[in-house]
């Protein structure tokens, strides 16, 4: 995101949030002790804990019913929808208000 911003010329000073739903991956991404469950994301891991290291990324936790991106890759019920929906203040065309 750092580098689309830089390349529109555009200046962000603060850290990049990464927001996650799972308490574990933010305790592994500050503190990178390997794990059997882990050596899939390896590579990943140590390019998070340098970018974190070095103040560019912060980690927050978000619980998975508050998570915008669910509405794209879930199925959630009519108002859970609703409710994400509204935080990115898009409206349905369709609906008869």
């Amino acid at each position: 995101m750092k580098i689309i911003l830089d390349d529109l010329k555009i200046k962000y000073e603060a850290p990049m949030g990464m927001t996650f739903n799972n308490k574990f991956v933010i305790s592994i991404a500050y503190n990178p002790v390997q794990h059997d469950r882990t050596k899939h994301v390896k590579i990943d891991l140590h390019f998070i804990k340098e970018k974190m290291d070095i103040g560019l990324i912060v980690t927050k936790y978000i619980p998975s019913k508050l998570q915008l991106a669910d509405m794209f890759t879930k199925g959630l019920s009519t108002k859970h929808f609703k409710d994400l929906t509204c935080k990115l203040r898009l409206i349905d065309i369709h609906s008869p208000a």
